[in-house]
C-alpha cells in the first residue's frame, strides 16, 4: 500500500468517526443563568452537584474572593480556554482540544457563604472522554491549592 493511499484511508476514517461522534452530540452550551446543570448520561461529564455518581468531583474549597479570583485566572491561563460568560459568581469557559479541536464547557459557581466553587466540565460531542473533564478539574484544583499555598 502506498504512502498516499494511507494517508487518503486515514483521513476519512478519521472523517466518518468525526461524523459519528457528532451524533452524540451534547447541544451547544446554553446558559443557565450561573446554575449547573446535570450531567448527560454519556460519561464525559464530571460535577460537584453529582453526589452518588460516578461523575461526583468534589467542589473546590475557597476562603475567600481573592482565591475565586485567583481561581478564576487559573482556570483561564489553561491552553486553548476561553471566556465564555463571567458574572459575579459564574464563570463558563470553553477548552477546546488541540488536534480535533472538540469543546468541552467547564462550569464554576462560587458560594460566598460556603466557602466553596462548584464545577463542571462537560464535552459537547462524543460519548466517552478518556476522563478528560476530571483531569481537567484535579488540575485546576492542584494548581489553586499550590498557588494559595505561596
Amino acid at each position: 500500500m502506498t504512502t498516499m493511499t494511507r494517508f487518503f484511508l486515514y483521513f476519512t476514517a478519521l472523517a466518518l468517526s468525526t461524523s459519528l461522534l457528532s451524533a452524540c452530540s451534547t447541544p451547544q452550551h446554553s446558559d443557565r443563568k450561573g446554575v449547573l446543570q446535570a450531567c448527560p448520561s454519556a460519561p464525559h461529564c464530571v460535577s460537584s452537584l453529582e453526589q452518588g455518581s460516578d461523575k461526583y468531583i468534589a467542589p473546590i474549597s475557597v476562603q475567600s474572593e481573592a482565591d475565586w479570583l485567583q481561581l478564576q485566572q487559573l482556570l483561564l491561563a489553561m491552553p486553548r480556554t476561553d471566556l465564555a460568560t463571567k458574572r459575579d459568581n459564574y464563570l463558563h469557559a470553553v477548552a477546546t482540544s488541540a488536534i480535533m479541536r472538540f469543546k468541552d464547557d467547564i462550569e464554576l459557581v462560587y458560594s460566598k457563604a460556603q466557602n466553596r466553587v462548584d464545577v463542571r466540565s462537560s464535552s459537547r460531542i462524543g460519548y466517552y472522554d478518556f476522563d478528560v473533564n476530571r483531569q481537567r478539574i484535579e488540575s485546576l484544583r492542584a494548581q489553586f491549592n499550590e498557588a494559595i499555598e505561596k
